[in-house]
Order: C-alpha cells, then sequence, then structure tokens
C-alpha cells in the first residue's frame, strides 16, 4: 500500500531531519579551540596553509545523511573532489545525528576523530564545551568571507555571543502539512491554512463536525514544537537570552505563554480532535495518520517533504490525499521560528594546518549557492542563502512545489526569535524529555497547564543544572 511506501521512506531520513532528534550529553575538553566568550582569533584557521602543501590534502567528514539524502551528498563530494587537485575528501557516514555526536564525543578521548562533522543544532552547547573545534568565525575573519547572503535566522542559530561557531548546512524548520481535499469538505478554504493555534483548533473542530475526517490533527510527541511556539511567542525557553548571552543556568517555561500552549494541548484532546502517535520513534507515524485518512492535518519537519512528495509521486501509490503545506501555525500569526537542522563543524583536535585549510575549502564549497541549490532541489532541505533562492532550478521547483517555498519563507527575514535562535543548551536531551513527558501528561493524564508549567520549569532547571556540574563553563 502506498502508505506502507511513506512510512518506510520516511523511516530512512527521520535521522536525519532537523528538531527530531535528541542531541546534547557531556564532553571531555579539547584542546583545539577556544572559550565561549573568548575574542575570535583567526590564526585558528590557517587558511593559506593549503597553498603550501605539496600533495593533495586529505580530510575525513563525518555525517548522518541517509537515503537518497546521502546520495546527493555522496556525489556532492565526488563532485567537490573531481573539481581540484588541493584537496581530497571522505565522506563516511556514522549513523544517526545521535551516534555520530556519541562517536565524535568517544573520539575526544582516543584521538580518533575526523576534519569535520555534521552534528544537529541542539549540540551547539556541546560543540562548543568540548573545546576541538574551530569557529567558523575564526575562517570568516582569516579569508573575508562575506555572510551577508547567508539568511540572518540561520547565521542566528549557530551564532553564541557574536561567534559563528559551527556552519550552517542542511537546514529544516518545521511546517504545517494537510490534507486540501479534507478542507474543501468541510468547506474551508484549502488555500488558506490555519495561521495560529487557535484557527488549528476552530478548523479542525469545523472538519470533524464535517465527517471530512475521523480527526483533526496527527500529533507527535515532539518537544521541537512547543520550542518553536515559545519563540513564536516571542519568549526565550533559557535564561541569558536564550543561552546565548552567557551559558544557560535555568529554564524560563513556567510563564504565561507556556501555560496557554498547554492549555491549548488539553482543549485539542477534550475535544477528541488529537490522534496521538507518541514519540513516533520511526519518524513517520504522524504522516501515516494524515494520509491514511485517520487526521486532516499534521505538523512534521520540512526536512520530510521530498520523501512525502516522492511517495505520494510513485508509481505504486493511489490516494486522494491532495498535500498542502502551510506556514508553522503559533500563538500568534507569524511568529519567528528557529532554524533547524545540522551544521558544519571544522575539527582543530589532531588536524594539521593543511587540513583545517582544506575542511575550509570544502565547507565553502558546500555552502556556495549552486550547491546549496542543488542541496535544496534534490534533498527538500532550506537554501540557506539569498542567492541560492534565487536560482532558476529552485524557482523552478517552488512554482510546481510551492510548499518547499514555504520553510524558506519562515526564516528569510529578520523577524528572529529572542538571541537569535533556539535556545543553547548543555544536555538538550535531558531537557527535551522533560517537554516530551509534559505533552505526554497532558495528551494520556489530563494534567493541569498551570501546574504541569511549574513541574515543567523545576524539571528542566534539574537537568540544566546537572550538565553544568559535570561540564563547567
Amino acid at each position: 500500500p502506498w502508505f506502507l511506501c511513506l512510512l518506510a521512506t520516511l523511516a530512512l531520513v527521520a535521522a536525519a531531519c532537523g528538531g527530531g532528534d535528541d542531541g546534547g550529553g557531556g564532553g571531555g575538553a579539547g584542546e583545539g579551540a577556544q572559550g565561549r566568550d573568548a575574542e575570535v582569533d583567526e590564526s585558528l584557521c590557517p587558511v593559506d596553509a593549503l597553498e603550501a602543501a605539496t600533495e593533495p590534502v586529505e580530510i575525513e567528514f563525518w555525517h548522518a545523511m541517509t537515503a537518497s539524502n546521502e546520495e546527493t551528498l555522496n556525489a556532492m563530494i565526488r563532485d567537490y573532489n573531481q573539481s581540484q587537485d588541493a584537496v581530497r575528501v571522505r565522506g563516511i557516514f556514522t549513523g544517526s545525528y545521535d551516534e555520530t555526536l556519541e562517536r565524535y564525543l568517544t573520539g575526544l578521548q582516543s584521538d580518533e576523530l575526523p576534519q569535520l562533522v555534521q552534528l544537529e543544532e541542539t549540540t551547539l552547547q556541546t560543540v562548543i564545551d568540548s573545546g576541538a573545534t574551530v569557529p567558523a568565525a575564526a575562517c570568516v575573519a582569516a579569508s573575508d568571507y562575506d555572510t551577508s547572503d547567508l539568511l540572518p535566522a540561520v547565521l542566528g542559530q549557530w551564532e553564541v555571543d557574536g561567534t559563528l561557531w559551527p556552519m550552517p548546512f542542511n537546514v529544516s524548520n518545521p511546517v504545517f502539512y494537510y490534507d486540501r481535499n479534507d478542507f474543501r469538505a468541510a468547506g474551508l478554504d484549502p488555500d488558506a491554512p490555519p495561521a495560529t493555534l487557535d484557527e488549528m483548533l476552530e478548523m479542525g473542530q469545523t472538519i470533524v463536525d464535517a465527517g471530512a475526517a475521523e480527526t483533526a490533527m496527527s500529533l507527535e510527541v515532539q518537544p521541537w514544537y512547543p520550542e518553536q511556539w515559545m519563540s513564536m511567542a516571542g519568549q526565550t525557553l533559557v535564561d541569558n537570552t536564550n543561552g546565548r548571552e552567557a551559558r544557560a543556568e535555568a529554564s524560563t517555561l513556567d510563564n504565561e505563554a507556556m501555560v496557554e500552549i498547554f492549555q491549548w494541548v488539553r482543549d485539542m484532546v477534550d475535544n477528541d480532535l488529537i490522534f496521538n502517535v507518541g514519540r513516533n520513534p520511526s519518524g513517520a507515524d504522524h504522516f501515516f495518520a494524515l494520509a491514511n485518512g485517520d487526521a486532516a492535518f499534521t505538523i512534521g519537519t520540512s526536512g520530510a517533504l521530498g520523501s512525502v512528495y516522492d511517495a505520494l509521486d510513485g508509481g505504486t501509490v493511489e490516494t486522494d490525499v491532495d498535500i498542502g503545506v502551510g506556514p508553522l501555525p503559533g500563538p500568534v500569526a507569524g511568529g519567528p521560528t528557529s532554524a533547524g537542522g545540522a551544521a558544519l563543524s571544522i575539527v582543530a583536535n589532531g588536524s594539521t594546518p593543511e587540513q583545517i585549510a582544506a575542511t575550509w575549502d570544502f565547507v565553502q564549497w558546500l555552502v556556495d549557492p549552486v550547491q546549496q541549490a542543488r542541496w535544496h532541489v534534490n534533498t527538500g532541505y532550506i537554501p540557506i542563502s539569498f542567492t541560492a533562492s534565487e536560482d532558476a532550478a529552485v524557482q523552478e521547483l517552488w512554482a510546481e512545489r510551492p510548499g518547499f517555498q514555504v520553510a524558506y519563507e519562515q526564516l528569510a527575514d529578520d523577524n528572529l526569535p529572542p538571541g537569535g535562535g533556539g535556545p543553547v543548551i548543555g544536555g538538550y536531551v535531558e531537557f527535551r524529555n522533560v517537554l516530551e513527558d509534559a505533552i505526554e501528561a497532558l495528551v494520556l493524564n489530563d494534567a493541569d497547564p498551570v501546574e504541569l508549567a511549574a513541574q515543567v520549569q523545576a524539571d528542566a532547571d534539574a537537568a540544566i543544572a546537572a550538565y553544568n556540574d559535570r561540564v563547567p563553563g
């Protein structure tokens, strides 16, 4: 059946979609980089060393891409290697984001590290604390690299205290997926999806009352969504401006915005408008419920959009679903979302000056507008530069499939979350576990939103403190 094809396809990319994986954890201090609050030292990135190399410089690149995303990345690596004679990149698949992080942290102790590693946005504090990477800002300064073409929200996500640490690469954002046919059947405009949480509830009720779908929303227990909703409400999740001016020491979750988010979940549940798929380890069950007619809409990563369309367009697919894609509804319409996905960290420990210079050369090639346009068209990840969005192939794709443009537009202006991006937290796994438990308490145990917000703050504070005790700043 077509929906099983969709389930299998999405399961392959689940570990490579931004926001959906847990990151974080501790790590030993390395030798290569400066501390979080230090001035950027451009000598950390000896960009001229590549010119002095007498033979091709070999570098390893650890990544977490799977399925068609991995095929595209491997093709890009081959093209880079063939485009010049100075650098040879060897791409190595190292498992999911979590598995890649674990291998990186283990490598800090064993001195078995790559020159470049792809890690999820939730690992930013861990990357800084590892002390083993060259801040991308050092390479930017050393090479006079112009970052003005990169989307402000994308840069902001990986900047801390004004320093760009990893270089953004594969970026995603949560979007609203819906069956346009269900909207039509309920007398709703399929070109006007809900812009707020309240509108989601109202339209969901209309759809169910009209008998257009069994229930309104397929909900995965995913902490990325309340995080985004807090950002859209203009709220931080941790102190020190989302951990971007100084290390996060406490959460900022016990407030009116979080209570309203929790109350909305309760209202959706109380009105029988939720189809709960739980923690969704496959990364595809919420899409499966939409495709199977169990729900009229869901929220999911834009990084899955290519796989969704591939499944719907496959020769074995037979369905009445007419997929629509809209911006993420929030507490307020059009509030700022933060970028998800992963970025590229240049590893200093164990790398020669020639390898650091070679790695920076490769990173610049990957984020070049031509390559970012290619990456977007072949994977669905968001093009991270304004110039890439103007590429003819990108414009052709957007004209044919407007859904691919939605996530880009969410990040393409100066409407940024507090601090410029999502929270920077050590022990992000534990922090997100607290939010996951809270969502389950709302859906399964009729938790009181006010009491739950207070409990969430206490538990999140404990998680942050435990990490900071292990890995002091």
